[in-house]
């Protein structure tokens, strides 16, 4: 059992929003196990609900969606659809970043959509919604800190632009042109921010449940996967008896360092944290560890390449980390290093030239998380908006591999920007392989050439995938890694299986012992016959195929040697050959097999005509 208590005149780690009636859930009168549900809920409200665009739409002026209109066979209409398509007004734009301005079109279409759904919200509904925590309409109140100041700022903009780009007659207009109207939208909107989770759900206990950057619970689907609009809440390790339940408003960026998950947290929900990951005062920030300028002098910003890349074992150094204090800014972030017992700080005003160089690396670190930042939320100047989606694709990827290289060389192996810039090439990797894969077979000599570039695309990703892993659990929070490196590993895995040959199918499994127990006390059961199966899947090619199957590969492979043989003077028929036997021993799948064999017959039936 679950209760919401009143934290006002609690001393709590999660604490984090100053204010006079905030809340938190506890575990009551049990404790749980990892893995444990302990409440499962339905959204009290859906806003911007992806199966009503049309009607959102309907709530604007028609004008606002005239500059973009989506392409007649485009069937994947969403939110972003609408917030991409979306226009406001210059007059309320102007000087605004891009950012700022989707946040504004995210709160207009909450707006319409609230003013659509609430003629059917029944009385306890409202009040339930309305008892959320929401920062005070009063901004020159004493207690109401910064950044809620910012939030009501924003939605009082997105007020206006509503008031300016309602469509005549509809709910919305009629809410925002009255006065009641305005106040409830006013708050309704501060609750949306501050209480939303994907999608627009607002739920009245779940939406209680008080952030930490370490959490004890994890928010998950419905186990059946039926309703999607169901959420359970589960204990992310073990809970006792008493204890608040936290979970993460972070997403990914949980597992990244100290000013980034501030500067999440203020720009998306208003508020600082102050859980025990991010009050500590000792040099506690290991997402942001960075090889010790003391103990690994760099040239200019960069470090040298043994270093950045650091082998582990495998290589001829060792390479010391430092581990920087919790801090927005460069003077607030000293690191200190374990191995040399050596604390660098950074002063600008500081005259050594050795220590201003040494220091000059937290200032480098700073400037290079905001980029990565920027970067992984599309803020950046590289991000491409253009028409051709080939192209972008292409520019987007070569950007990714740069600011994977900067990431690399200025913070090192083990920082938070390496590993999210690498997952970031992983995730397109994996993503373009199995399209690849199934377009082979036309030309020989190019599908011997793609499959190799397939490989090493597998073997890079596992490689950057295990660091993730090791990363990952370094970072010693309660929740498992494989709340992040879930769908990175059932990928990798999938990629695996599909080479079709038992050696790699049995990688695959190992890659899937990862995530076995996660996935079944997390997933959903569709999920969890997934990870099953691709468990699985070197059993049932064992066995499927047996002795007879494995004779019909060695035929072939033979087939394709003697041939290369008997043919070793006929330049082109031999590089043919020799391509499809390379791409053969590498593959070993059926369906490319069977597709090789018979241009073996084909080429063979040649050489028989041009005899050498």
């Amino acid at each position: 059992m679950t209760e919401v208590r009143d934290l006002s005149s609690l001393k709590v780690a999660a604490a984090a929003i100053d204010s006079s009636c905030q809340f938190g859930l506890f575990a009551s009168s049990k404790a749980y196990k990892k893995g444990d549900a302990i409440l499962s809920e339905s959204p009290l409200i859906i806003l911007k609900h992806p199966s009503e665009p049309d009607k959102v739409r309907s709530q604007f002026d028609k004008s606002c969606f005239a500059a973009k209109k989506r392409p007649s066979n485009d069937q994947d209409e969403n939110d972003d659809n609408i917030i991409i398509d979306l226009t406001l007004p210059a007059s309320s734009t102007k000087d605004l970043t891009a950012h700022h301005i989707k946040k504004l079109k995210g709160l207009a279409l909450a707006a319409a959509s609230y003013a659509m759904h609430r003629p059917n919200l029944t009385d306890e509904t409202k009040e339930k919604l309305f008892q959320l925590y929401h920062p005070s309409t009063n901004n020159q109140g004493d207690g109401v800190s910064d950044d809620e100041k910012s939030a009501l700022k924003l939605v009082n903009q997105a007020l206006k632009i509503c008031q300016k780009i309602a469509a005549p007659d509809t709910s919305l207009n009629r809410l925002v042109q009255d006065a009641k109207g305005a106040d409830e939208l006013i708050n309704l909107l501060l609750i949306y921010s501050c209480n939303a989770f994907e999608g627009g759900r607002i739920y009245h206990r779940l939406s209680r449940a008080n952030h930490s950057c370490n959490p004890n619970a994890i928010v998950c689907g419905s186990s059946s996967g039926d309703d999607d609009d169901v959420s359970v809440l589960k204990a992310a390790c073990d809970i006792a008896e008493g204890e608040e339940i936290t979970i993460s408003y972070l997403g990914s960026y949980l597992y990244a360092g100290y000013p980034t998950r501030q500067r999440v947290l203020k720009d998306s929900k208003y508020f600082t944290c102050q859980c025990d990951r991010c009050s500590s005062t000792v040099h506690s920030d290991l997402a942001s560890c960075l090889p010790c300028p003391v103990c690994h002098p760099r040239t200019g910003r960069y470090l040298d390449e043994d270093v950045m890349f650091d082998e582990g074992d495998e290589g001829d150094l060792t390479v010391s980390y430092a581990t920087p204090k919790n801090g927005m800014i460069a003077e607030e972030r000293s690191i200190e290093c374990k191995g040399c017992n050596k604390i660098t700080s950074f002063n600008p005003n500081e005259q050594s030239m050795r220590k201003k160089k040494e220091a000059a690396c937290v200032n480098y670190m700073n400037k290079a998380e905001d980029k990565v930042y920027d970067r992984l939320e599309g803020n950046d100047s590289v991000t491409s908006n253009g028409s051709d989606g080939d192209k972008n694709l292409d520019v987007e990827k070569e950007a990714n591999e740069q600011f994977y290289e900067m990431a690399t060389s200025i913070c090192g192996a083990k920082h938070w920007t390496t590993h999210f810039m690498n997952l970031s090439l992983i995730e397109e990797s994996l993503a373009n392989f199995q399209s690849t894969f199934m377009s082979m077979g036309q030309n020989a000599a190019e599908d011997a050439e793609t499959m190799e570039e397939l490989l090493t695309g597998i073997a890079e990703a596992a490689d950057g995938t295990e660091r993730a892993w090791m990363y990952a659990s370094g970072l010693n929070l309660k929740t498992d890694p494989s709340q992040w490196l879930f769908d990175y590993t059932v990928g990798l895995a999938r990629a695996l299986v599909s080479l079709g040959d038992a050696k790699s199918q049995q990688y695959a499994a190992q890659w899937i012992s990862k995530v076995e127990d996660y996935a079944e006390a997390f997933e959903s059961d569709g999920m969890q016959k997934v990870v099953s199966s691709l468990k699985n899947a070197w059993k049932r090619h064992t066995s499927s195929e047996g002795e007879e199957s494995d004779k019909k590969r060695q035929k072939i492979c033979k087939h394709y040697i003697t041939s290369t043989l008997c043919m070793i003077s006929h330049a082109g028929i031999r590089t043919y050959l020799v391509c499809f036997i390379r791409a053969s021993l590498l593959i070993m799948n059926p369906a490319v097999i069977n597709y090789q064999h018979g241009q073996h017959e084909q080429l063979m039936e040649k050489s028989s005509r041009d005899p050498l």
